[in-house]
């Protein structure tokens, strides 16, 4: 066989969370980025077209999975089955990963930081998990022996992120000291990139994948500072340039969950629902104690930042109990509440249907009715300043994730026009005198505020591909292609149920493309200390060879 379309020997995906051609073309060209201008010099890029709604929970799961997000059934960091604020989990995923696929091929994959693969799996393989693994405290390595190696004189110290309960800690950094959550970031792209080396070093590896979640935060929350959004992007770039010094045979794809951009103003979504009398509330969100604190909070955020070892406290036990039970739904009264606001990061709204939800009061009956209704209701709504529309488009749960969905989706999915963002939160608007408005209404539009991002999601994020069979061409990719791409280069027959499509035009010469009804039958896994003796004649074979 042809040497140059001969199975792919190892190949690396490298996860840059909310990376963006917007800003990293004219920094390519500005030669800031030498290994992004070497790949674009001699392989494959371009845009890649992410989920709907393009957030990071469903996003890295169809990259992983190679399909919608109505097969893999996450839509969200938080579970969509119901109206509290659980966390979703691997075993909550419906479709297998890539790594156990290739686990059933008797491929061997090192998996590093990939949001929502707490707890970890069983694999041919190691896993160190990522984003929604609930502290140092809990298993989350596999083998669960790894995490005791993941100190500096091992493989290095692994940096872990907590979802919800790191945005108040981040979002004070961010404002009194910028540089500080740069260099934050920056210090967690080393650690989770050095880990990653280290065990590509030690380990027998087919497949290896790490994710570099900081440039979401710092584009989230600094997107004023190109500079500092700058250095963290330097900081990626450098340690890609030396995976693929270190692997130059290897099949390099570096990939986003979905792009970034500034939006001018915020839609608070549930206020517009408490105004129109489909959510209601447990106390008047002008007067209640969650509008209190949180604007106490934003008065006095300075002091806290400088006094208070805030960081410390919302990791504790108690500290991430409180943070995870507040929030939007705190004040909502399920049993008056039509509909609601499922989550800042969901674009999507959740029909209280009776019996499907312990509070719910929607009769079936009225279900198709009163969807209708928010429909229209979110089509007319205008921002009260310019009288222009806020809500771009618009999709019942069918449209988007199909007619046999698991996981139970959200009932309306939308999406903005490019210039607003949504919010999650049932409060006045305007700070502490919104306590002293005589307003009935709640105000619904608003400029970013604390509690509001900077930056935000952008439907495209990026494709970036480099190895020996890779041609030099410009691509437009979808992030459910990249599963079946690398199933493809391994010579690996692809599941006929998988969304996403072989990326031909990538390739000098295009792989043989395979389908099978399904992946194959699952092979018993090798114990730990079989897979130790095999390493220990491995290493003796190769020392008697030297």
């Amino acid at each position: 066989m042809n040497s140059v379309v001969s199975s792919q020997k190892k190949i690396v995906v490298i996860g840059l969370d909310g990376g963006t051609l917007d800003l990293m073309v004219p920094w390519i060209n500005d030669g800031k980025l030498p290994t992004f201008a070497t790949i674009m010099q001699r392989g494959s890029y371009g845009p890649l077209r992410s989920t709907t709604p393009y957030y990071s929970a469903p996003a890295w799961v169809s990259m992983v999975t190679g399909v919608q997000p109505g097969k893999h059934g996450i839509y969200d960091f938080f579970r969509t089955d119901t109206p509290k604020k659980s966390i979703v989990t691997s075993q909550y995923r419906k479709a297998p990963a890539l790594w156990k696929i290739l686990t059933e091929y008797d491929k061997s994959s090192i998996i590093v930081n990939v949001p929502g693969t707490f707890p970890p799996e069983k694999i041919n393989g190691v896993m160190i998990t990522g984003l929604l693994t609930p502290s140092k405290d809990s298993n989350y390595t596999y083998p669960s022996s790894l995490k005791k190696e993941l100190v500096p004189e091992r493989l290095g110290e692994y940096e872990l992120e907590q979802v919800a309960v790191d945005d108040i800690p981040k979002n004070l950094i961010a404002r009194y000291s910028p540089e500080k959550l740069a260099e934050m970031v920056n210090h967690n792209t080393t650690s989770h990139a050095t880990v990653t080396m280290n065990l590509m070093a030690r380990e027998e590896w087919d497949f290896s994948m790490v994710v570099f979640r900081g440039t979401d935060d710092v584009q989230h929350l600094l997107w004023h500072r190109k500079d500092l959004i700058l250095t963290c992007y330097q900081k990626a770039d450098e340690f890609i340039g030396k995976m693929m010094r270190s692997y130059p045979d290897a099949m390099f794809i570096i990939v986003s969950d979905h792009g970034f951009g500034q939006p001018k103003k915020y839609f608070y979504v549930n206020n517009a629902l408490y105004n129109a009398g489909y959510l209601h509330a447990k106390s008047d969100p002008s007067r209640n104690i969650f509008t209190l604190i949180n604007l106490l909070f934003d008065t006095f955020s300075n002091l806290i930042f400088h006094v208070v070892p805030i960081q410390q406290i919302a990791r504790s036990d108690i500290g991430r109990k409180i943070i995870l039970s507040s929030g939007s739904g705190s004040n909502i009264d399920f049993s008056k509440t039509r509909a609601m606001y499922h989550s800042v990061c969901s674009r999507g709204i959740r029909i209280n249907l009776k019996g499907k939800y312990p509070h719910g009061i929607v009769e079936e009956r009225d279900y198709e009715s009163l969807r209708k209704e928010i429909i229209d209701f979110l089509r007319g709504i205008k921002d009260p300043e310019t009288n222009e529309h806020l809500v771009k488009t618009i999709y019942t749960k069918e449209e988007v994730y199909g007619d046999h969905a698991v996981n139970d989706p959200l009932d309306i999915i939308f999406d903005l026009e490019e210039d607003y963002g949504a919010q999650e939160l049932l409060q006045p608007l305007g700070g502490l005198h919104g306590l002293f408005s005589s307003q009935r209404k709640l105000e619904i539009v608003t400029q970013p505020g604390f509690f509001d991002w900077e930056g935000d999601h952008r439907p495209n994020g990026i494709f970036f591909s480099y190895g020996p069979n890779i041609k030099n061409t410009t691509v437009e990719a979808s992030i459910v292609d990249i599963v079946p791409t690398i199933l493809a280069s391994m010579h690996l027959s692809i599941p006929k149920n998988l969304d996403g499509n072989v990326l031909n035009d990538i390739f000098i010469e295009p792989p043989p493309v395979t389908m099978s009804d399904s992946t194959p039958e699952k092979k018993q896994l090798l114990s730990m200390a079989e897979l130790q003796k095999i390493k220990k004649l491995r290493h003796h074979s190769k020392k008697n060879k030297d």
